[in-house]
């Protein structure tokens, strides 16, 4: 098959990274159309072809482009004779752009909804955001051949908010590669021992993060939350991995809090990260089913994380982690201090994360689940 890939930051979003070097390594030809931002600009897999789409106006800030590639999309599908088009929805104009190119092609559209009705809090951009649902989003949905889901708590808002037609819809989870996220690998404990000296890590609990810096991932409720504690819980460290708009003001967060924070900033590669925390957290205001958490999760972390998206269907509260409720930051505490206490308790954690993923969220796995929706796409 031939397959195009269209998002605003392909790079950004790591299911479709993984999914179009998995599709690759298949034999599968693939191509992608993104916008690249300045951590992009360095060598990729030569079996994945990348098209940079330029966008008219870019909004550092949130951060968000502008572009209407119709003429290098539409060229795209022509020249490498494009089989499916297949995007993620990140409210992103390629994609808008995709469709009508797909529509007018006689393309099959596969449509990915990552998370549905996002909030972050900001009137204007709530406005914004709740507007586009009920019009850009529910057309581009009701344009695709298939709808994929990465949970199943996603379908009542996919049916009763955008008024997806239920029989498009398939659920494929997303999936992590168990072989790179391997907390036994020699190579991911070299680098994180190397890690630990760098950052003078001695007998601190690691609190962790991974993922962009914005506030819809709601790290100011984390760092409230650690306000809550540090009295009763001098040897804590916090440990944030990634960069966005936010970072400056989490900075000054963390200094007015005094509690030890490392921002790691971008990392290619998270893995030995991972390796050092003892605790990872996520408490997004939103989410669809987030990759960091299963990666999280096969490197034996244990997990505490907003009951949001899809982290109910990974996680079992207080088996393999906690769940609390989004903004809610006694809840957040309580779960922290639970873990901050209790050795035993994040370790059994860890090693029921590890066989989790390997038993239900392996890469190949859902592969296999897209791979067959773009082949019943194609023959329809």
């Amino acid at each position: 098959m031939n397959v195009l890939l269209v998002a605003e930051y392909y790079f950004a979003n790591p299911g479709f990274v993984r999914i179009s070097r998995e599709l690759a390594r298949r034999g599968h030809r693939v191509s992608v159309a993104t916008s690249l931002r300045t951590v992009d600009r360095k060598p990729n897999d030569a079996d994945v072809e990348i098209f940079e789409v330029k966008p008219l106006v870019t909004i550092y800030k949130i951060p968000h482009t502008l572009s209407f590639p119709v003429l290098q999309i539409s060229q795209i599908i022509r020249e490498k004779n494009i089989d499916v088009i297949h995007a993620p929805n990140d409210h992103s104009t390629n994609v808008a752009a995709a469709v009508l190119i797909a529509k007018a092609l006689r393309r099959p559209f596969v449509y990915t909804l990552q998370g549905i009705t996002t909030r972050i809090g900001n009137l204007l951009v709530d406005s914004i955001v709740g507007l586009y649902d009920l019009t850009v989003e529910r057309w581009i949905a009701g344009e695709a051949q298939k709808v994929i889901l990465l949970s199943e708590s996603l379908i009542p808002p996919a049916v009763n908010g955008l008024k997806i037609d239920p029989k498009k819809i398939v659920v494929i989870p997303s999936g992590v590669d168990s072989q790179f996220f391997d907390p036994d690998l020699s190579e991911v404990r070299e680098k994180a021992s190397r890690l630990k000296d760098q950052f003078d890590l001695d007998n601190e609990i690691v609190i962790g993060y991974v993922g962009r810096l914005f506030k819809a991932k709601g790290l100011a409720y984390l760092f409230s939350a650690l306000k809550e504690i540090q009295d009763k819980h001098s040897n804590i460290a916090i440990l944030i991995v990634g960069d966005g708009a936010q970072r400056n003001e989490l900075e000054t967060m963390a200094r007015e809090l005094k509690v030890r924070t490392i921002f790691a900033g971008w990392q290619r590669n998270v893995a030995p990260f991972y390796y050092l925390m003892d605790i990872f957290v996520l408490p997004s205001l939103f989410e669809g089913l987030p990759n960091v958490i299963l990666e999280a999760m096969a490197m034996k972390n244990a997990v505490v994380a907003t009951n949001v998206g899809g982290n109910p269907d990974v996680l079992s509260n207080g088996k393999n982690g906690f769940l609390v409720p989004v903004r809610n930051v006694p809840e957040l505490a309580l779960a922290l201090e639970k873990l901050i206490a209790d050795e035993n308790l994040r370790a059994q954690m860890g090693t029921i994360n590890r066989q989790k993923i390997e038993e239900h969220f392996l890469w190949r796995k859902t592969t296999d689940k897209v791979e067959k929706v773009y082949s019943e796409c194609i023959g329809s």
